[in-house]
């Protein structure tokens, strides 16, 4: 995996206090709950971020000392995320439409509907 990538969710996503789920628009609004490695990730995808600056955030988050696997933990989610295709992987940063960069309880239904049809996205 080339940690050099920037990473970009491709889906929509609700936020309810710690849990986080995607919502696939195109599927009836399916919601999957996101186990809390899996959401980590969503919730910093929004593309201006490389998957390198993603391991240094990760392993700040231990004091002490990140665990021996955690490059390769992150690999396995971001894997994971790629091959649903709640997330995708890009050479260079990208900006999230509105229906992307912030959580669908706080959207304006009209605007991101109608952003959505006009970007194609549904």
């Amino acid at each position: 995996m080339e940690h050099a990538h920037y990473f970009k969710r491709n889906t929509v996503y609700k936020s309810d206090g710690d849990d986080i789920s995607v919502i696939d628009v195109q599927e009836n609004n399916a919601v999957t709950a996101l186990d809390p490695w899996m959401a980590t990730v969503v919730l910093l995808a929004d593309g201006q971020h490389t998957i390198d600056q993603l391991i240094q955030h990760m392993t700040r988050q231990y004091p002490n000392e990140a665990p021996d696997n955690l490059v390769e933990t992150i690999e396995s989610v971001m894997s994971r995320l790629v091959d649903s295709g709640v997330i995708e992987l890009t050479s260079r940063p990208t900006l999230l439409p509105y229906y992307l960069r912030i959580p669908l309880d706080e959207q304006d239904p009209k605007k991101a509907t109608e952003l959505m049809v006009s970007d194609g996205f549904i």
